[in-house]
């Protein structure tokens, strides 16, 4: 599966990316903001791509991430994407997540980005609410949510440890 924005192309993983999201995974300040993604080594990240390639073939699908990409040079950038958090009653509620390469950042690459992943997972039907977080200090992050129509909400999650630090997080949602 494959989308489009004006600049950029969001496209499945391949066994090919795995040099690309080493990079990614292991840039300093992108891996100081992660905690779901933990991948240290090349087999590490062997195995997210495994994960994510076998579960797009899944009926019962959860996780839902791209490659982003530039068009025009189809120039690596970063990853961005969804996962169940949770089945309501009025649909699911999935979990928003994305990394980019730092030399990119402050270019409108990832609030692009973030634009197109609402809208496919809108368009799904079955998704009722998307949420993220991010660091307190992270505003650029804060901003691409912000900007892409989500809302701070009530729920904040608790700190969370990241390389050794405890961190504030704040949480921005979307319904559809």
């Amino acid at each position: 599966m494959q989308h489009t924005t004006g600049r950029l192309i969001l496209r499945g993983y391949t066994a090919e990316d795995k040099l690309n999201l080493f990079r990614l995974f292991n840039e300093k300040f992108v891996a100081s903001y992660m905690y779901h993604i933990c991948a240290n080594t090349i087999y590490d990240v062997e195995g997210h791509i495994d994960f994510i390639m076998k579960n797009a073939e899944l009926q019962s699908r959860t996780h839902y991430f791209f490659i982003v990409e530039l068009e025009e040079t189809r120039e690596f950038l970063g990853i961005i994407g969804y996962a169940l958090a949770e089945e309501t009653e009025t649909g699911s509620v999935m979990e928003l997540e994305y990394y980019l390469l730092e030399e990119h950042w402050g270019k409108g690459y990832m609030t692009e980005a973030l634009a197109k992943i609402l809208q496919v997972a809108f368009d799904d039907g079955r998704v009722a609410k998307v949420f993220g977080q991010c660091h307190v200090e992270n505003a650029s992050s804060a901003n691409v949510m912000i900007k892409c129509g989500m809302k701070k909400s009530i729920i904040q999650p608790s700190p969370k440890i990241y390389n050794g630090v405890l961190k504030e997080n704040v949480r921005y949602e979307i319904m559809a």
